[in-house]
């Protein structure tokens, strides 16, 4: 009988805790010992599930806002006195950067270590506990951090190996997180691993290293390393498993393998009848065979318990992180009878449409130099023209009007009243300060994801199904179970439209794109994934052709997911950016006389400038303010034609900017990009904002332009 091991688990608690007790200690409701009692309660709480359901699991899971930054810390690169101080590197003034995790929606805390020394081990400020403590491995570390040159990779690798060998010295047995292995690694990587484990295993604790993620393309150099067990992903790795099994069993024969056959990034149960077939299998290679999930779990809500709006059908093909552990149970037992294949609900008419797509049909009438001639002459817009990206402060009134609407308490009209109220008062906020392309501050929307996946067929929408996308910001993907279309009436248009009756200026319509949609919630695995691409790209489309109807002349489709669903190797980028770039420019194939922008943020585009380009909007609004700007000197070695607007403050900190920090962002962009193709705006939008520094926040940016303008 195999065994079972779980990780990652949720640590957001059953009803949002994890967010509600941080989120006090920073309005001082509570003071520090009852933030850390809180944080305890939660991580037993953890610990209690995992016991409940597997043999075993790891401790030390617990963080404060990031493990990145905690390993940071724990390492002697930061030194944070206070909890305060902590914050402070988390979202103060002077804010680590923040970018994907892989090509996941968890963010992580970038440490930048090119102004600090590679200081000995220092006792670290969050204690390491428990029996098998969970760590962030050195090479991912060193990988994901900034600031450390290819010459002196390998001399910090090796004085961490050393650090972290007297760190896990303390422990039987460890558990060492090395995602950043299933990267484009060369042999240069694989000579500094190597050392880097020869130096960390040379003691009596026993190595448990995991990757996930992606195929391990060294498998043949990994397996040799002197660990004791080594953790694979069977779901998301293409490979794996084939390469695995087609290997020397000799030099297996003394390894613990802990096989990730449950999914820990999706929603669909477990066949327990394959996993048990290759489960045989391994058990004639390996000297143990651990059975766990392909990831951590906390990229799934925490339980089912409570989703009873779903109907039988679906439900009984879905799993959250709880079922999950459930499930690794069903495969010790060898459990079958909760398995069954989904296949999604078909529409006829959107697979005619589907099939009926020509080439033409990813292709704008005129090119983007045209339609900047075009779209000129209908918007009149000032040099260095500002606006922000979509959301307003989402203030109490507003959330629980919506949820008030959503229980039933009010009518529409009760509903619609407030809402407008919020609209009108935000288009007033934004005349007076002077802004120029305004927002209708989005009070409808609960989520920029949420809100059309409830308005679209082929969707459902979970209750309390939440999920930590970075620090304490939470948010609820839904499932897309189904073929997609837009509900019988359009998704956002009214409001909008109510907010350009308001004001002679243009505003935006504000749309969530295909990718993103996608990347922020489960996607159905019956169909291939470009087709549902299209389909919310057409949904997307009709939606646009009805905001032209209106009158809108500007409509703003995001995608800052984009970089985020980038595979990890690079092998898969061309299938990846085929259909990733055709679903947007699907979606956008509309009127040239309509200004199309896209809104990216918070991960490493510089790579992929050219597939940007490629995307075929008219604008684009990037973050800038946390990368100190590095995105600009992407675009100097492209042919951009198209307008652009960088980020001149981080809408993830409460700091106000001032004008003089913006002015200098904007003078750096200015040296690369003509005048003629910049906007200003924040690096985000400003739902978890207050309203008060957002209001000083812009003035400060429409004074920073007119100092740039000499006025």
């Amino acid at each position: 009988m195999v065994k079972t091991y779980a990780y990652g688990f949720p640590r957001i608690g059953k009803n949002r805790e994890y967010k509600k007790v941080i989120e006090s200690f920073w309005k001082n409701k509570i003071d520090e010992n009852d933030l850390v009692s809180e944080l305890q309660h939660l991580e037993g709480e953890m610990e209690n599930t995992y016991s409940k359901n597997v043999d075993s699991h790891p401790s030390n899971e617990m963080t404060m806002y990031d493990k990145m930054l905690d390993t940071a810390i724990m390492l002697g690169f930061y030194d944070p006195q206070t909890t305060e101080e902590y914050y402070e590197l988390c979202r103060g003034k002077n804010a680590l950067e923040m970018t994907k995790w892989f090509n996941t929606n968890y963010h992580y805390l970038v440490p930048d270590l090119s102004t600090i020394e590679t200081n000995p081990y220092k006792n670290p400020k969050f204690k390491i506990t428990g029996e098998n403590p969970h760590l962030i491995g050195p090479f991912t570390f060193l990988k994901l951090s900034k600031g450390v040159s290819k010459e002196l990779f390998g001399l910090y690798l090796t004085n961490l190996a050393y650090i972290y060998k007297e760190i896990i010295s303390e422990f039987d047995t460890v558990h060492i997180d090395e995602p950043a292995f299933v990267m484009d690694l060369d042999y240069l990587d694989i000579t500094l691993i190597k050392n880097c484990y020869d130096i960390i295993c040379d003691n009596d604790t026993k190595v448990n290293v995991f990757t996930y993620y992606e195929d391990v393309d060294w498998l043949d150099n990994l397996v040799k390393l002197p660990v004791d067990g080594i953790g694979l992903d069977f779901v998301n790795g293409r490979n794996n498993l084939k390469n695995i099994i087609s290997m020397d069993r000799d030099s297996l024969s003394d390894k613990t393998i802990f096989a990730g056959f449950v999914d820990g990034t999706n929603v669909w149960r477990t066949d327990v009848k394959y996993v048990n077939t290759y489960t045989y299998h391994l058990s004639n290679i390996f000297g143990e065979v651990v059975v766990t999930n392909a990831g951590p779990l906390y990229h799934l809500p925490v339980t089912l318990k409570g989703e009873s709006h779903f109907s039988h059908f679906l439900f009984k093909h879905l799993s959250f992180a709880t079922e999950k552990l459930q499930e690794l149970n069903d495969i010790k037992n060898d459990d079958t009878s909760k398995y069954s294949k989904y296949v999604g609900e078909w529409n006829n008419l959107v697979v005619e449409r589907l099939d009926n797509l020509k080439d033409d049909d990813f292709v704008k009438s005129l090119n983007v130099t045209e339609r900047r001639k075009l779209q000129d002459s209908i918007l009149n817009l000032p040099e260095l023209p500002t606006t922000t990206i979509g959301s307003f402060p989402q203030t109490k009134e507003v959330r629980v009007n919506r949820l008030h609407h959503t229980k039933g308490k009010i009518d529409s009209n009760t509903y619609t009243k407030v809402v407008n109220e919020f609209i009108a008062d935000a288009i007033d906020i934004q005349e007076d300060i002077g802004m120029d392309v305004l927002v209708h501050g989005e009070p409808e929307r609960s989520d920029m994801v949420e809100h059309f996946c409830q308005r679209m067929h082929g969707m459902a929408s979970t209750t309390n199904g939440w999920i930590i996308s970075y620090g304490t910001r939470c948010y609820r993907p839904s499932i897309i179970h189904g073929d997609v279309t837009r509900s019988e009436k359009p998704m956002t248009v009214k409001e909008i439209e109510y907010a350009q009756t308001l004001t002679d200026k243009p505003v935006k319509g504000m749309l969530t794109g295909a990718v993103t949609i996608m990347a922020w919630d489960y996607v159905r695995k019956d169909i291939p994934v470009e087709k549902v691409a299209y389909q919310i790209a057409l949904a997307l489309q009709d939606e646009i052709r009805d905001y032209e109807k209106a009158g809108i002349k500007m409509v703003q489709v995001d995608e800052p997911a984009f970089r985020e669903l980038v595979p990890i190797k690079k092998r898969y980028y061309g299938e990846y950016f085929d259909w990733a770039i055709k679903s947007y420019n699907l979606s956008v194939n509309t009127s040239p006389r309509t200004q199309i922008h896209c809104h990216m943020c918070y991960s490493e585009f510089n790579e992929i400038v050219n597939e940007i380009n490629q995307l075929d909007f008219d604008v684009v609004s990037i973050e800038c303010s946390r990368s100190g700007g590095e995105i600009i000197e992407a675009f100097e070695n492209i042919d951009f034609k198209r307008q652009i607007g960088l980020g001149v403050w981080d809408i993830h900190s409460p700091a106000i900017p001032s004008k003089d920090d913006m002015v200098a962002i904007l003078k750096r962009a200015l040296k690369v990009i003509p005048r003629k193709q910049f906007w200003i705006n924040p690096d985000c939008g400003l739902k978890t904002r207050g309203w008060d520094e957002t209001k000083k926040s812009m003035k400060n940016m429409v004074e920073a332009r007119k100092e740039i303008l000499g006025e």
